[in-house]
């Protein structure tokens, strides 16, 4: 009997250890996921958007570490005359997008060496097409969001979206042009990413997962009108699901997917109808590729990857259907990422 009430009074200790430990963990990681970055006193928002002529519809926009940190540059398609608009070395700059008028370019910074890695040091940025005016949009913790990224253009120009919140439950967002007064899309459980608008400015594609923990399998592809409301799942699978895009005339939607295998995995771009119906992988090989973006005549998708055996990102151009493979920047020095067509 003292031997089974020995027993029961260790368990008793054990598990009120498991409790107390769990009740620890649970306090600190609201605290982690909830606690934004402290806003810089001297930032105010801007007044209006840093613009110049026109970027030829000829050139496009990238990040690229070839001086050292990233940096903001645009050049040809046919991979000609790099141009570099950014300059700071305290900084990466990276994940540009060019405005639909052309004449500014969003773009995101974060702490030198911190790149993409982590969404809570980030701030949205903005600088014109010529590389004049460059200004802060939205320094990390503002509206108290822990997490931010992914902003893209409205087709009209006028509004923003882009993903925002806590660490374990961001929401969709759209903002106006300056990318003030956020508007939630979406109020769902687990984690909302990666938006883009539709051609026609009226829907909102994003990655969504609805568990408080995720798991690579639960990243799914859904649509939501850009005013809120109704949520429709496009993608059904047992694959992590990334950066939805629909071609400009609306035929095609294209997104990332992991296909695992050892180290970061096997990354390749799938390609369906408006829906995402039927896909079918781009490259097909066992590359690492990144957030496709489809050129303004809605024929060829832009990409960074490492191909096989590859040791650096390059921006690569692809036809919707699989064809016609271009190195865009091969040849050129350094990781060459995020191109904006």
């Amino acid at each position: 009997m003292r031997t089974r009430h020995r027993v029961l009074l260790v368990l008793l200790v054990l598990c009120a250890f498991v409790v107390l430990a769990v009740g620890v963990a649970v306090v600190l990681l609201s605290r982690f996921a909830h606690v934004p970055a402290p806003v810089p006193a001297g930032w105010s928002a801007p007044a209006s958007l840093p613009t110049s002529t026109p970027l030829p519809t000829t050139r496009f926009a990238f990040d690229s570490d070839r001086t050292g940190s990233f940096e903001i540059f645009t050049e040809s398609t046919d991979g000609r005359a790099p141009a570099q608009l950014t300059r700071d070395d305290r900084y990466d700059s990276w994940s540009p997008r060019i405005s639909p008028d052309r004449r500014t370019i969003l773009f995101y910074r974060a702490p030198v060496g911190t790149h993409d890695r982590d969404q809570s040091v980030v701030s949205l940025w903005a600088v014109s097409a010529a590389g004049t005016g460059l200004v802060e949009l939205r320094p990390a913790g503002l509206d108290g969001w822990v997490l931010q990224g992914h902003a893209e253009w409205s087709p009209d120009g006028a509004s923003l979206v882009m993903f925002g919140g806590s660490r374990i439950n961001p929401q969709i967002q759209v903002t106006d042009r300056l990318g003030q007064h956020p508007r939630s899309v979406t109020s769902r459980g687990g984690s909302n990413l990666d938006p883009s608008f539709t051609p026609d400015g009226k829907q909102i594609l994003f990655v969504g997962c609805p568990h408080a923990v995720c798991t690579a399998q639960d990243y799914e592809i859904y649509r939501v009108a850009s005013s809120g409301g109704a949520v429709q799942r496009l993608t059904t699978d047992e694959l992590r699901d990334q950066d939805p895009a629909m071609s400009p005339d609306g035929s095609h939607l294209a997104w990332l997917t992991d296909f695992g295998g050892p180290g970061v995995g096997v990354w390749d771009v799938r390609i369906g109808d408006a829906q995402g119906r039927d896909p079918r992988r781009l490259f097909g090989d066992g590359g690492v590729t990144s957030r496709p973006e489809f050129s303004a005549d809605s024929r060829s998708i832009f990409v960074h990857r490492v191909p096989p055996g590859g040791t650096k990102f390059d921006i690569y151009r692809i036809g919707v259907d699989g064809s016609g493979v271009t190195v865009v920047t091969a040849g050129q020095p350094g990781n060459n990422e995020y191109p904006s067509p």
